[in-house]
């Protein structure tokens, strides 16, 4: 187990050196700060095991010992919104090409209901249509999304509606 302060000189190399010497070693970054989201993502991304921010108190620094211990990765709520934030935009540019603007008005509240995890006799019997014609719709949206999955079609729906609000709130 390494706790490794981000304030430390080259403490990014360090960090790198700690994966390449025994790829199994636990890591915990503390002294991040919200203001600093790259440090936050850039230790994300290299695998470490907590993240505590500044603000956090030194009991909760010994719960992500504790859980890096167990084998978990914890964070703040307030840490796990800018790592969400980074999927959403990873995802986004995965799949630029995909966009919910050329779905129908019943494909997208399908695909909205397909975001709240309905099944599709769930859905059929919301919008009070058949089985079939809800699985005809969804290998509509898959389809014209460019994706192979419900999860993959939810991602790139949420991607799309958080990229709106963002927009919105510019």
């Amino acid at each position: 187990m390494i706790l490794l302060n981000v304030g430390t000189a080259d403490s990014a190399m360090l960090l790198q050196v700690s994966g390449d010497i025994d790829p199994n070693t636990k890591v915990v970054v503390y002294g991040l700060s919200m203001d600093r989201e790259s440090d936050i993502v850039a230790a994300a991304e290299a695998g470490v095991a907590g993240l505590h921010l500044r603000s956090e108190s030194f009991a909760d620094l010994l719960d992500m010992v504790r859980s890096a211990g167990n084998g978990q990765a914890l964070c703040s709520p307030e840490v796990s919104a800018i790592l969400m934030k980074r999927v959403y935009a990873f995802a986004a540019q995965t799949n630029p090409d995909s966009s919910t603007g050329s779905l129908t008005a019943r494909e997208n509240e399908i695909l909205e209901l397909l975001d709240q995890g309905l099944s599709n006799q769930q859905i059929a019997t919301r919008l009070s249509v058949t089985l079939h014609t809800v699985k005809n719709h969804v290998h509509s949206v898959l389809t014209k999304l460019g994706v192979s999955s419900r999860s993959e079609a939810v991602t790139v729906f949420r991607t799309a509606k958080y990229a709106n609000r963002d927009l919105s709130q510019a």
